[in-house]
Parts: structure tokens; sequence; C-alpha cells
């Protein structure tokens, strides 16, 4: 079996006063998520807090029950497995709240974030999207997008109903179709993926790929430093290519269980 292990990083950008991105790592349940949060005043860093805590806390409650305890969010996937049904009811969760915080709190009034997560299930992992933050994987220095942004020109639910050439693309182009909060119910993306020993998942929000092209992601993750040092360095390029919004980038690679304790071991005789 395969264990991620991660790290994160998260910056306000250059021409942003706060930072509204939102991440979890959780190395032991294998949970990963980047939430960017969007509305007035400062209702976009509430609602991606709230967001990545409410699945965060969900999950840790919840993991080790079973799916017909009393207490679960009332969703159930009978084609998922146990984990991914309890992530999926974290994820319903946090969107009702969002979207009941918003309803109540004129100064919370049309936020919502968008969603990118990584959980793991053995053999494999489950990916969730809902928005624009993405989900990127390396394997064998090639770099792969494994989600679909949820904007005008991309969410599939639009294709053939939108001509990619009309004049509101230029528009509505970069609009969401799908976010956390803004309705009482939420649609995300889910899928299985494997792992394979020494996969690179990224996690980010759009601060990094609107400002840094997947070639210039792949270069930097082909290199010999650790997760940390790329994910700085991811960063610091999306701050050099203008850093117009907040970028948060989180690294979680692949190791078998057995590997990783060598490794660990090794490096503890080291120090």
């Amino acid at each position: 079996m395969h264990k991620l292990t991660g790290q994160a990083r998260s910056d306000v950008g250059l021409k942003r006063t706060n930072n509204e991105d939102a991440y979890w790592i959780d190395n032991a349940l294998g949970l990963f998520m980047v939430a960017d949060g969007m509305g007035g005043a400062a209702g976009g860093e509430v609602a991606s807090q709230l967001v990545v805590r409410t699945i965060s806390d969900y999950i840790r409650h919840y993991i080790d029950q079973p799916l017909d305890h009393t207490g679960r969010y009332h969703f159930h996937a009978p084609e998922l497995t146990p984990r991914a049904n309890t992530l999926m009811q974290g994820i319903h969760l946090a969107n009702r709240l969002v979207h009941h915080t918003a309803k109540t709190n004129p100064e919370y009034h049309g936020m919502g974030s968008t969603l990118a997560v990584i959980m793991t299930d053995d053999p494999g992992l489950w990916l969730v999207n809902v928005g624009d933050s993405r989900i990127l994987r390396m394997r064998d220095h090639q770099l792969k997008r494994l989600t679909v942004d949820h904007r005008v020109s991309d969410d599939p639910k639009l294709k053939g109903i939108i001509n990619s050439e009309a004049s509101i693309m230029s528009n509505l182009g970069t609009t969401l179709t799908r976010a956390m909060g803004i309705r009482d119910q939420v649609d995300p993306d889910v899928h299985q993926a494997t792992i394979h020993d020494q996969d690179l998942f990224l996690i980010c929000s759009d601060g990094l790929t609107d400002t840094v092209e997947e070639d210039q992601i792949e270069r930097i993750l082909s290199l010999e430093r650790s997760i940390d040092r790329r994910a700085r360095d991811l960063i610091d390029l999306a701050l050099a290519n203008g850093g117009h919004d907040n970028v948060t980038v989180i690294l979680a690679e692949a190791h078998t269980r057995r590997k990783l304790k060598g490794l660990l071991s090794k490096w503890g005789k080291r120090r």
C-alpha cells in the first residue's frame, strides 16, 4: 500500500491584501485539500477556511464509524467505497454550511469557495474538485492534469451548449460554473486514480495555474529537490510572473509504506 506525504506553501501574492486561499494536510489520513475563497470583505477567507475545516473535522470524526451511523450526513453513493462516501459527506456538509452562513449573514452574502481534494483509499486514491483549483500528477517526468476546471470555457457540462468562438467567451470564459456554498446543493467531480511509487501530486489554486504554464510547472517538479523546495519554487515563479492572486500549492509524494519506513530510518541515523 502506498502512503502520501505532503508539504504546502501559500502566499498572499503581490496585488492582494488578504489571503483567501486555505489548505489542509493530514498525512496520517492521506487527506490533502486546497480551497480558494471568494466574496466581499472577509467572505472569501471565511468560506475557504470553513470548507477545509468542516471536511477535515467530519472525516476525522466518522472515518472509523459505520456508514449507517445516525450522526452521518445524509449522502450515500453505493458505487463509492466507505472512505469515499465519508469524504463526499464532508464535502456536502461543508457546502451546506457555507451556503447557510452566506445566506444568514449579510456581510458574507455571495461568498463561496473552490475545492480540490485528494484522499487515499487502498489501493489508490480519490480525486474530488469543485471550481478551478486543480489536481495534477507528475509520473515518470511527465505532468498530467487530472481535473477539469469548472469554468464556462472548460466545464464538460456546458460542452455543445456554448460556442467556443462566441463573444461571450472573452467576457465569461473564466467565470466559475460550480463552487462550494453558492447553492444549497453542490455537484463535485469525483474520480479514482492509481498510485505508483514516486508519483508526485500537485494540488493548487488558480493563482498558480493562471500565472505559470504547465511546461514550467513540469520543469520545476522534475528537479532533484525536496518537495518543500519545489513548492517554494512554484510560489516564487508565480510571484515573478505577476503574483496578481493568492497562490497555494500542496505537493504530495507517494512511497510504499515499507520504503517510507526505510527512508525515515535512514534519515534518523544521519541526524
